[in-house]
């Protein structure tokens, strides 16, 4: 049936109708919409309206030092004896900053085995505490903490085997502790296995970014942890002062002669780009006749490497060392016919080193020197556990690593590992171990070599790419600082007078006036708070005390090359309002199209400028709207700019407030008073748009009116 012509006609003019209404709407949206940069609120003035009632503005943003995060866990197996054994070395990493705590408590996590529990353990504390180092206090056994056996294959892959062992398909890594986001389980079943970069849908399920730096203390007894504890607190508390710690040992030997492959290579390009800056060294080299090393300029020297020049010269103490070539666990050679013992050093020479109180960070750029989850006997192993001497820290292959024929350019697989390494540790002046072992896994991800066409942190195309990267760990305290000069005292970077509340912008010197970069900087209060602050690569370190006059404060700086120095100051009182000096605003006369601009200045030379407030009202301030602009802790700005979005037709008065980190406050006795007008176009929009409001709601009466006429014709038919 068709409809009565009427009610057709008047579909169609309510049809066009709303149709044009969303749009005119919008229209004239765009000359009344006010949009404002911060929330606002409506604040009364006090009962006689003489006074501005400012006790309903924000609480200061005050700084607390009550509850420090946890940055360090020292994680052992649950038994009292290794607990006790950790005990100081917390003791002393809480007196210099460093909050740490003592876990043991893993079986109460989530998880298919210990491992997966341990893991998730560290990552609740990275989620909530932000934590930065984890040490792992036990040997790699099931039963004390365990590392993880992933899948990597590398040497089926490479040499084409068809029939391969469990050990040729699974290898051990603590870099499952680091690497925290993913499940490193391929199908969700438990087999960890199975772990790869890609589950079977292409999803990333590593990233292969460490997110907490990770070194393990290979302690099967309690005994063995509280030796290395010992030698790692007498090495940061009371070492034995010498030029040891100013030296660098490099020996590079011969990977291959046929092609001839000459680690030397390696280790000119360390001392020259890097060492040299910072250290003296010692260049021993046995080399092909396809390179000739640089002689380079005293007091440093280059010699031959030989089998008994590398354990003299390591014997004789050197802070740092690196030897390239290759391994087994029980000795470090190349590819040299060498007369007896056959090698540069081995397991008996670790089992006697003689560098007394003068440990090294130790890099071995060769397979198998580290392999500490098969018994007790590597040479990595047996250096990290000598009780005053032999390694402070050992990095090196748990099992074969590759290194790819002509790469001269030094950026592939060990020589790129190894080049990075030393680069994030001179260059970047990351001297804490384990942030430069962990740090150079990243600069490789992101090296040209690795990248080039491929997806960064996604591009692992190879087993011999993932191996590197899983096989290369660190025994010994990831939080320890290598020196590489005799440390001295800090200067004392609190000489001046303190108000409460004040940001100390401040330089970390020692008593050289070198920067000392990353420094630690911990305060404590005599009211028990503390709270830790570090400096940045150029020793720059920003602090805001907390609002406590009177407050006596210690403070122990610790860092690269630093003897740990105390200081103390106090704070005084800050009683002085700041002051609004100059208010600029642009335009004076504005209208509904403008935005107004504004720049304002203060004078707060005490505590510093906490907020700004801009305080606006349409009514003679009965009531008013406030917009607050915040000076963050680490900014001490005295000029604020920023743009107030267009505003609607009307009289308004604006004042503005300031405050300081004292709570100091004052009202500004400037005060900007202007008239918007409402202008001839936004009369018609306004009558149109409620025009069209009240045509809308007729046109709706009359459609359901004319509905329910034609359901009684409906009906009648």
């Amino acid at each position: 049936m068709k409809k009565p012509n009427s009610l057709r006609r008047r579909s169609s003019i309510i049809l066009l109708l709303m149709l044009f209404f969303p749009s005119m709407l919008t229209i004239s949206q765009t000359f009344i919409k006010n949009d404002k940069p911060v929330v606002a609120s409506i604040i009364p003035l006090t009962s006689n309206n003489s006074t501005l009632d400012l006790t309903h503005l924000p609480d200061i943003n005050q700084i607390s030092w009550s509850d420090p995060k946890t940055e360090m866990l020292i994680i052992t197996p649950n038994d009292s004896q290794y607990i006790d054994a950790v005990r100081p070395l917390k003791e002393w990493r809480d007196s210099i900053g460093v909050k740490t705590q003592i876990l043991s408590n893993f079986s109460e996590y989530d998880g298919v085995d210990t491992a997966e529990k341990i893991r998730n353990m560290i990552k609740e504390f990275y989620d909530k505490e932000n934590i930065q180092w984890v040490l792992l206090a036990g040997d790699a056994e099931e039963s004390l903490i365990p590392i993880r056996y992933v899948y990597n294959p590398d040497t089926v892959e490479y040499e084409g085997t068809e029939h391969a062992s469990w050990n040729e398909y699974y290898k051990p890594t603590d870099f499952y502790y680091s690497a925290l986001v993913g499940t490193w389980d391929q199908d969700g079943d438990g087999d960890y296995g199975e772990s790869e970069d890609y589950n079977d849908n292409g999803i990333d399920e590593i990233t292969w970014v460490p997110d907490v730096y990770v070194g393990r203390f290979p302690a099967s007894s309690p005994t063995e942890l509280a030796h290395m504890i010992n030698k790692t607190l007498k090495y940061e508390s009371d070492p034995y002062l010498g030029d040891w710690m100013n030296r660098m040992l490099l020996a590079g030997g011969i990977s291959s002669y046929s092609p001839p492959e000459d680690e030397a290579r390696l280790m000119e390009k360390i001392w020259q780009n890097y060492t040299i800056s910072e250290m003296n060294f010692t260049h021993l080299a046995k080399t092909t006749s396809n390179f000739t090393p640089s002689v380079p300029p005293a007091p440093n020297s280059l010699g031959d490497l030989t089998i008994t020049s590398f354990r003299d010269e390591f014997n004789s103490g050197y802070s740092t060392v690196i030897i390239a070539g290759h391994a087994d666990p029980s000795q470090i050679k190349d590819a040299s016919s060498l007369p007896f013992p056959g090698n540069y050093y081995n397991t008996a020479d670790a089992s006697s080193s003689g560098n007394l109180n003068m440990s090294s960070l130790f890099y071995a750029d060769a397979c198998t020197t580290s392999s500490y989850d098969v018994g007790d006997g590597s040479i990595g192993e047996i250096l990290i556990k000598q009780m005053n001497s032999g390694a402070i820290g050992f990095i090196g292959g748990l099992r074969v690593t590759w290194y790819l024929e002509k790469d001269y350019p030094l950026e592939k697989l060990n020589r790129g590992n190894a080049k990075l390494f030393w680069q994030q540790f001179f260059e970047e002046k990351k001297f804490r171990q384990g942030q430069a072992l962990f740090d150079s896994k990243v600069a490789y991800l992101e090296s040209d070599y690795f990248t080039g066409d491929r997806a960064y942190r996604s591009s692992i195309r190879y087993e011999y790419e993932r191996k590197n990267l899983l096989s290369y760990n660190l025994l010994g305290d990831p939080i320890v600082d290598i020196y590489t000069k005799e440390p001295t005292n800090a200067q004392n970077p609190f000489t001046d007078y303190y108000f409460s509340g004040q940001m100390i912008n401040t330089s970390i010197k020692n008593i050289n006036s070198k920067p000392v970069p990353y420094a630690r900087v911990h305060f404590k209060s005599f009211n028990g708070s503390y709270h830790t602050e570090y400096a940045d690569k150029n020793g720059d370190v920003i602090i805001r005390l907390p609002d406590r006059p009177y407050e006596n404060y210690s403070v122990v700086i610790t860092g690269h090359n630093l003897i740990p120095s105390n200081f103390s100051f106090s704070t005084i009182p800050d009683m002085i309002q700041p002051e609004i000096a100059n208010v600029y605003s642009f335009p004076l006369e504005p209208t509904v199209s403008d935005n107004m601009q504004f720049d304002i200045r203060l004078n707060d030379n005490e505590s510093g400028i906490e907020s700004l407030f801009l305080l606006i009202s349409t009514n003679n301030m009965a009531t008013y709207e406030f917009y607050q602009y915040l000076n963050s802790w680490d900014q001490n700005r005295n000029r604020f700019s920023f743009t107030l979005n267009k505003l609607q037709p009307g009289d308004y008065i604006m004042m503005f407030v300031a405050r300081d980190y004292c709570n100091n406050t004052v009202i500004g006795n400037q005060i900007i008073s202007f008239k918007i007008e409402t202008p001839l176009s936004f009369i018609p929009i306004v009558v149109l748009s409620t025009l069209l409001v009240f045509l809308f709601g007729i046109s709706c009466v009359v459609v359901f009116r004319s509905l329910r006429r034609n359901k009684k014709v409906d009906l009648a038919y």
